[in-house]
């Protein structure tokens, strides 16, 4: 497995490259911004772009989505829940953020429990509602993407509009903290940390 992580854009959206090693099949999530940064990297390791995957419809992570689709092909990933979030996104937000580009036509509505294969690398979808209706993480064996469901020390915010702070608690004690503890957790903003430490200090999840 090969994974590259950059914050990108004016809301430092993390932004993550997942290839694997043998058949340089490439995933990117949540591609917000920057779009020239994340085809150079595309192209240097010499991948193949399978995948635009977003762990949700926010514009801060579908903002380059269009122009990577344009520029390396992959089929646009997303949940049907967060549809039409994608294809009306917020105004507030486009303003503030250059080079935003209206999202394509998905290609590729997710469900909880598929498998999106790279190669020999299974990265299974985990439904996991609250943040937005479409919220969706996604797993790669000790690795889980959590976009703005779940960040170091909190989780993601409730009060937009589709947000529901009782039940994206209740996908992440049910969804994400059954994981191993040792699983590690890649969020949408923020830094990295694990499954076991967010069940440990997290005050929202005592």
């Amino acid at each position: 497995m090969n994974l590259v992580h950059h914050a990108l854009g004016s809301f430092g959206t993390n932004v993550y490259v997942l290839a694997d090693d043998e058949t340089k099949e490439a995933m990117i999530i949540d591609p917000g911004a920057d779009c020239d940064r994340l085809t150079e990297d595309i192209d240097q390791a010499g991948l193949t772009l399978k995948y635009i995957v977003v762990t949700h419809g926010h514009g801060d992570h579908v903002g380059a989505v269009s122009t990577v689709k344009d520029r390396l092909d992959g089929q646009f990933v997303a949940h049907r829940g967060d549809a039409d979030q994608i294809a009306n996104p917020s105004p507030w937000i486009v303003e503030m953020m250059p080079g935003f580009v209206d999202p394509p036509e998905i290609d590729v509505y997710i469900n909880d429990g598929d498998v999106l294969k790279l190669g020999e690398l299974d990265v299974l979808a985990i439904h996991t509602p609250g943040h937005t209706p479409g919220s969706t993480c996604y797993l790669h064996e000790d690795v889980v993407f959590t976009g703005d469901t779940l960040f170091y020390g909190t989780i993601g915010r409730y009060d937009l509009p589709g947000g529901d702070g009782e039940l994206e608690v209740a996908s992440i004690k049910s969804r994400l903290l059954t994981l191993p503890p040792e699983t590690r957790v890649m969020p949408g903003h923020g830094p990295q940390t694990t499954i076991e430490q967010e069940a440990r200090i997290n005050p929202h999840l005592s």
